[in-house]
Order: C-alpha cells, then structure tokens, then sequence
C-alpha cells in the first residue's frame, strides 16, 4: 500500500471512470427509506448522483432492489442510471456485483459508495481520479483518507471488480479490497464526509446539520488541512485561540441580527495563519484554500493581516482581522498591548512604523463598530479566560 498527497499535478490522459451507488437495501437499522431522506435540499440518492455528476463522473449506476419503483423516477430525473438487482435481498455484494455487470466495457475503474454517505465533497471525488490517473495503472484502489481513517468512495479498477464479480453476489467487498492491498493507494483528502454514514436517526440530523454549512470547513477538517500542510505548531496553537475569539464575537453579533456566520468567523480564524512562514502568507494560504474549494474561507483568510474595513458593514473577515489582533501567542489581550511591542520595535523604521499604525487603527475601528452594535464592551465578549481552550489545544498536539 502506497500513499499521495492530495494536490498532485493531473495527468494529461484521463482513465474512463464510472459511479456505483448501492441502493438496493432496506434501510433496516433506521426504519425509514434512507434513499429518499431530505438532506439539505436534495435526497440523499440525489445528493449522492449530483456529487458524482457535479465532479465530472457522467456515469453513474445506481443499483436498486427494495421499493426499486419509488425510486427509479427519482434516480432518472437527477441523472443518475437505474440498476435492478434482483438478488436484492442476499445483501449489499449482490448490489456491488449488479453494479458492476452495468459498467460499459470501456471503463478503467469505478468508485462504489452506498447511499447513505451522502456528505462526501466533490473535489474528493476530483482529487481520487485525479491520483489514480497518475499512477498510470500501477494501482488498483484509491482509498480517501481523513485523519488517518479510510472511507467511501474507493475508486477500484475495472480488473478488480471484474475479479469481484467472479466471486458471486454472496461475497463481501472488503474480503475483495483485501486482497489487493498491496497495490492499493491512500489520499489525504480534508473531507469529514467520507466517514460520515446514517444509519441512525441521531446520525441523519447531524449530516443535515453539516449540509446546511456544506461550503464551510468543520474544526475537523480545519485541523487535517493543519495537519497536512504541516503548519507550525505555533501557529496552530495561535491559530485554536482567535477562532474561539472569532466565534464568540461573531455568535454575539448574530445574536443580534448582525449578517454574519460564526462557523465561517470560526473556521477563518483557525486557518488564517495556515501558511505562516511562507511570502505573503495570507495570499498563499488563501490560495491552498481556493484549491481546496473552501472559496468563502479563502476570502477570509487573504484579509487577515490587510483588511480594507469600512464602517458600513461587519463580516467574517472583519472579525477574523480583530480577532487576530486580540491574540499574542495564545494569550488575549488587549489591542493596546497587542500592539505595544510593534510599534516599539518600528520606531526607527517609519515604513514599517506607519503600517503597523495602519493595522492598529483598522482593528480599533472595527472594535468600535462591534461595540457600538452589541452595546458592550468588546471585553465582557473574548475577556473571559480561554485556559480551557489553549489546553485542549495543547493536549490535541501531544
């Protein structure tokens, strides 16, 4: 088994490659018909072909069994290709292999996911054909990989699942995956969904919760973006302060009406120093972000060391900017403090001198117009002690 980075150049030829969405089941352990539970504003088959589709992916079979006649008009409508299985009830190999019979001939490989994983990002899926294309067939699985855990969807060569079906629909997938681990691949990729299932009523409603904010990183994939770009542990610890900072003061405003959300203020706020070290760190880090297709963060995060404020409005970027300036190190402080060592050490360099005034002066108005919209004090927000969050932090480094 090998491994890749996730932001690999792509080869110039691409492999044909083709969707299987298992949907034949009975939905037995959550007592309703998970193909056809709302999440977001699609169905979870919907969401799941519309992830294929929208990543590229223009085949995708979904294979179905029970209450197959509900479902085939609604599979059809979004795209997808309607596969009967009619061994339905022998178990979700039946299902693989039902799949894999519907692949045209000219196909390399297959991704194979069940319907209910629904929260998986479409630049995974990008970024999976993207890796095996690389490999130029000297691979048969691509498995995505979040925080060092294997999930759905497995891109698998065509030999392999001709392989599988050889094996009969009584198998299981994984005594096939097995075997083939010696030419296996995994790719990081900064996607909760992956592992993300709902086989609960409990699980349903928090995979709807993650919809509703699909374009804005969780603090799980904040941390393995972290991780990956291996951003100096300084800044991370940094980094865990301003987002509570961030998240309190944007969670006050929201409270009172202010258009601003504080999952973006918080996920902005752990990734602002992502590429801390690097020329123009906040470009860069904006640009790894863009990459990573986390756009509305990106935005944030090019501001934090620059912010053009204006008294007409607060944002995220805005309070990601004030936050910033309200942490030294992992201790908050005061925009005085903060900036009282600055403006010390510039007072030879009238260059460096003035911008630093300049950052001071936009933080100070921004923590006006914060005040002035909440009717506190900035202090009775982020005064109160953040030991608990900073040893957490340190606990989740060691």
């Amino acid at each position: 088994m090998t491994s890749a980075t996730s932001h690999g150049s792509p080869a110039e030829s691409r492999p044909k490659l083709a969707a299987i969405v298992l949907a034949a089941g009975y939905s037995s352990r959550m007592g309703q018909f998970k193909p056809l539970l709302s999440v977001g504003n699609r169905t979870a088959v919907e969401t799941v072909v519309h992830l294929f589709l929208s990543a590229g992916i223009p085949d995708v079979f979904v294979v179905l069994g029970h209450r197959a006649d509900e479902l085939r008009p609604v599979v059809e409508a979004v795209g997808g290709k309607p596969v009967w299985n009619p061994n339905f009830d022998r178990g979700m190999y039946s299902s693989v292999c039902a799949g894999v019979a519907a692949l045209p001939v000219e196909t390399d490989a297959s991704f194979v996911i069940p319907v209910d994983i629904p929260m998986v990002r479409a630049n995974t899926i990008r970024r999976l054909a993207g890796c095996y294309a690389t490999k130029n067939g000297s691979i048969d699985i691509v498995y995505p990989v979040f925080r060092e855990r294997r999930g759905h969807p497995p891109l698998i060569s065509a030999a392999v699942l001709a392989q599988g079906l050889r094996m009969g629909p009584d198998a299981m997938l994984s005594t096939l995956l097995a075997s083939h681990e010696a030419t296996s691949c995994d790719l990081f990729v900064p996607d909760e969904g992956i592992r993300r299932d709902m086989d609960t009523l409990d699980e349903l409603a928090s995979i709807r919760e993650l919809a509703i904010h699909r374009d804005i990183p969780t603090p799980l994939e904040c941390e393995a973006i972290l991780a990956e770009r291996r951003t100096d542990a300084r800044a991370v610890r940094h980094s865990r302060v301003v987002a509570q900072v961030a998240y309190r003061i944007a969670a006050a405003l929201a409270s009172r009406g202010v258009p601003v959300e504080p999952l973006l203020a918080r996920a902005g706020g752990l990734l602002h120093d992502l590429a801390k070290g690097e020329p123009s760190h906040a470009t860069a880090g904006a640009q790894i972000l863009r990459d990573l297709e986390f756009c509305k963060v990106a935005d944030v995060v090019a501001l934090h060391t620059d912010y053009p404020f204006t008294e007409e409005k607060l944002e995220e970027a805005a309070i990601v900017y004030l936050a910033d300036k309200l942490v030294s190190g992992e201790k908050v402080v005061t925009l005085a403090e903060r900036f009282h060592g600055s403006l010390e050490r510039f007072r030879e360099n009238p260059i460096a001198l003035a911008a630093a005034l300049r950052r001071r002066e936009v933080a100070e108005a921004i923590a006006h117009k914060v005040e002035s919209s909440l009717g506190v004090e900035l202090h009775s927000v982020v005064g109160e002690s953040l030991e608990t969050e900073r040893l957490a932090g340190r606990a989740r480094d060691r």
